[in-house]
């Protein structure tokens, strides 16, 4: 069995633990109401998050242009490798749409957004309320897309794990 290189699953892993915390975070901010004590707190720390996965993500884009891929192994089927294919490229195309939303609702205001007293995002341009509603809309919805997308990956990695016993979920780990 081939694993995949550390850097490719550690990739991976980080990816997938920042846009489960990032989309558990951004469902419950919403809900929070001015008394709570995360009401200012959580979404700093939505941001940072977001923007360490900002800095994750230009890594693994980079791999995805400039380094060797990995082959599926024979034993996975045509059919099969098509739809992982299509869900690894929705999966690049959904978190980057999310990460630049995220970062242009984030700066809407046209100056730079400081979070916790020290830390300041630049800003690129103002934003009307229409402008910023289309992007907060794309940006939930992208989410939940997202979301259908980790339950089809997590699903898949799973029946070739239990049912078809390769060493696909194994190359990973």
């Amino acid at each position: 069995m081939t694993k995949y290189p550390f850097t490719t699953r550690l990739l991976h892993a980080l990816s997938a633990l920042f846009v489960l915390t990032l989309f558990f975070s951004g469902w419950y901010m919403v809900e929070l109401d001015y008394g709570s004590p995360w009401y200012q707190t959580l979404p700093e720390w939505h941001i940072v998050i977001g923007m360490v996965l900002i800095l994750v993500w230009s890594v693994m884009l980079f791999r995805l242009f400039f380094i060797r891929k990995a082959v599926f192994p024979d034993s996975i089927k045509r059919s099969e490798r098509i739809l992982a294919s299509l869900v690894k490229l929705l999966f690049y195309v959904l978190v980057s749409t999310l990460l630049i939303t995220g970062y242009l609702i984030t700066t809407a205001s046209g100056q730079s957004t400081e979070l916790f007293g020290w830390l300041k995002i630049p800003a690129v341009s103002r934003f009307s309320a229409s402008q910023i509603d289309t992007m907060g809309w794309l940006h939930q919805y992208a989410s939940y897309v997202l979301m259908v997308l980790v339950i089809i990956h997590v699903l898949g990695a799973l029946k070739h794990h239990f049912i078809d016993r390769d060493e696909t979920l194994k190359r990973m780990t």
